[in-house]
């Protein structure tokens, strides 16, 4: 009976262990648990980023635009090159540019639209990643080739800082005088003025995204409405005839007439700036009209006298000019020296002497001598001796031209190029000891 009660009995579920085991087992792989699936999934996605081909097609892209935008600059500037091409994620390729410059198309019939600089960048950067992911592993041997992917990297990351936070801008000062307001030629603006006591000013701006041919400005911040008519990013000014004058022209527009020029071309060897200019009719708040008007960078600035509410009237000096910023210190300019190789008017060297101010810093008469190949740095922000002005009398140099960089990522291409640097000599350097070693062997 012992025999009996004990005995297990046969068949299918003789082992009833085994059978949930198996039965486990089974099912496991008859329904993949979810988080196996995403795994999957995640790692195709990074199969397809991870491809080669796509690294091919980049660079074959990246040949592209620098191509299309290089042969661009024949008709644009360097600087307007630069954002639209490579500084964005699409650029509409002029189809002129297109076929290389090779046929003479009328106004261009139609863009191309082609992914931008940044776009292409970007996705070599994930390509770059992906590939690491899939492909290379953290040893030794491999040292090397991660250290020339991380300065490639590195040199990505310096252009979208370069291309975001650098500033770029001149500082013009007379001998004898004083100012802390930077011009940047490259960007224009509108600016209305109003003296609103001795030493202190009102004023309001326009940038130069809001400036267009056919725009309307009517911002309740503006004593008037201005209506642009025309707005030419170059012009040249010459002097208005008879018969050029409308009946309602005011201030320059009844001595000038802008005529409008291809922006400066980048291959240009002066490598002059763009002169801009608009014509815009003005209205009051009560919607009377006060006049056209032609606003240019290169002349002065013009005043207008409204009434305000109350009857007052008001003075507002209105000036298209390029975009100004103010710094918190300032800089006076107490002599500049030019010199000249003899006989020749060729540069030999000129020297800024300045006396730099800063209040709030509590320096006051810093003095600093700035002369080519020895600029002065002073919060973030470098000063070169770039030009200088002229007395149009007599013809000599009468002030200074500093031009004014701040680029956060500046360090970084050099980081770059030295971690370039030391990943090629690790790479080369083990494959040399391998080639050294078999020849020792043989």
């Amino acid at each position: 009976m012992e025999q009996t009660a004990t005995k297990q009995p046969t068949g299918s579920t003789a082992n009833p262990t085994v059978a949930a085991t198996n039965g486990s087992v089974n099912g496991a792989a008859a329904h993949p648990a979810p988080h196996a699936n995403q795994q999957n999934i995640v790692w195709r996605c990074l199969e397809v980023l991870a491809d080669l081909r796509i690294t091919v097609a980049l660079f074959a892209l990246a040949m592209l635009i620098v191509f299309w935008g290089t042969l661009a600059q024949q008709d644009f500037g360097v600087w307007t090159i630069v954002n639209r091409y490579f500084r964005s994620f699409l650029v509409w390729v002029p189809l002129r540019v297109v076929l290389f410059n090779t046929i003479e198309l009328k106004d261009n019939p139609f863009d191309v639209p082609f992914p931008g600089g940044w776009l292409i960048g970007s996705v070599m950067v994930v390509n770059l990643i992906a590939a690491h992911i899939m492909r290379f592993k953290f040893t030794w041997s491999r040292g090397g080739i991660i250290l020339i992917h991380a300065g490639i990297l590195i040199m990505m990351i310096s252009e979208v800082i370069t291309g975001v936070y650098a500033i770029e801008g001149q500082l013009v000062v007379q001998i004898g005088m004083t100012s802390n307001s930077v011009i940047h030629p490259g960007s224009a603006e509108f600016a209305v003025t109003r003296h609103v006591g001795v030493k202190d000013d009102e004023q309001i701006t326009v940038p130069r995204r809001l400036l267009a041919s056919g725009a309307v400005i009517d911002d309740p911040r503006l004593p008037f409405v201005m209506k642009i008519s025309q707005y030419m990013v170059n012009c040249e000014l010459r002097k208005a005839a008879p018969g050029d004058i409308d009946h309602d022209a005011k201030g320059h527009a009844r001595v000038f007439v802008a005529v409008e020029k291809p922006e400066v071309s980048g291959v240009d060897p002066n490598q002059k700036h763009d002169i801009p200019a608009m014509y815009a009719d003005l209205f009051d708040r009560n919607g009377k009209k006060l006049g056209k008007y032609l606003f240019c960078a290169s002349r002065d600035e013009q005043w207008i006298k409204l009434k305000d509410a109350d009857g007052k009237e008001t003075d507002y000096q209105v000036v298209l000019r390029f975009k100004e910023t103010q710094r918190d210190f300032s800089i006076h300019l107490d002599d500049f020296k030019h010199d000249v190789f003899p006989g020749t008017n060729t540069p030999r060297d000129f020297h800024s002497y300045i006396r730099l101010t800063d209040e709030k810093e509590g320096i006051v008469d810093r003095k600093a001598e700035i002369y080519m190949n020895a600029p002065m740095t002073y919060k973030g922000e470098t000063f070169y001796q770039s030009q200088w002005t002229t007395d149009p009398l007599t013809g000599k140099a009468n002030g200074t031209v500093l031009q004014v960089v701040r680029n956060p990522g500046w360090a970084m291409p050099y980081i770059a190029c030295l971690v370039v640097g030391l990943g090629m000599l690790w790479h080369f350097g083990i494959t040399l000891q391998r080639f050294v070693d078999r020849r020792i062997m043989r």
